[in-house]
């Protein structure tokens, strides 16, 4: 597997982490920790939704 495919696996773990971390803070009643996590993780996801379709590693779902 190369860098590439590499990269795009942690990035999906890492938002995978992220969305964890979002649901036990709103879980705790932490919702305006859970707001700003939310709006992080929609960030990232529209950079990698606005990416060229060649551009994304093929392990990004």
């Amino acid at each position: 597997m190369d860098q590439y495919n590499k990269s795009g696996l942690a990035l999906q773990k890492n938002l995978l982490n992220l969305r964890r971390e979002r649901d036990r803070l709103k879980a705790e009643g932490k919702q305006e920790e859970a707001e700003r996590l939310r709006r992080e993780i929609a960030r990232i996801e529209a950079v990698v939704a606005a990416l060229p379709a060649a551009a994304k590693p093929p392990t990004l779902q």
